[in-house]
């Protein structure tokens, strides 16, 4: 299926690339229907792009690129909404905002996007008491 939108013009995908996030998104729940933009002048950035709305596209990247001791805890209740039979079939991505400067690159280590790759099921998880900031730098130096 050909898919317009506003970032990338058109794009063509399969059904079978399409990631349903049955609560949404943080912010932006009444978008539920969704498919990865990988292009490789972006790496390791991929994009999460809305099929409910042609405006709406995340930058998303796996946070163990940046932050290689990261760890996500699925609960017992996301783990079945997932339909996840192990944790490790999950997929961890993290948003990411990229300002004007570039340099202040920040992302939000508390509240990954956990995707069942298989069952193209996604879930934003809050991790309470992880200790992860909200506001994690990526260039730190």
């Amino acid at each position: 299926m050909i898919i317009e939108t506003t970032r990338f013009s058109k794009i063509e995908i399969k059904k079978e690339e399409i990631i349903y996030f049955p609560e949404g998104i943080i912010g932006f729940s009444n978008f539920k229907h969704y498919f990865i933009v990988e292009r490789e002048e972006d790496k390791p950035f991929k994009w999460l792009q809305s099929l409910d709305n042609s405006d709406l596209a995340f930058v998303i990247v796996n946070p163990l690129f940046f932050y290689p001791c990261y760890k996500v805890k699925i609960s017992s209740k996301d783990s079945t909404l997932l339909k996840l039979k192990d944790e490790k079939e999950g997929k961890v991505f993290v948003l990411v905002v990229i300002p004007e400067d570039p340099s202040c690159t920040r992302a939000n280590l508390l509240a990954p996007l956990v995707i069942n790759a298989t069952k193209k099921i996604g879930k934003q998880i809050i991790l309470e008491d992880s200790g992860y900031p909200l506001q994690y730098e990526l260039l730190k130096k």
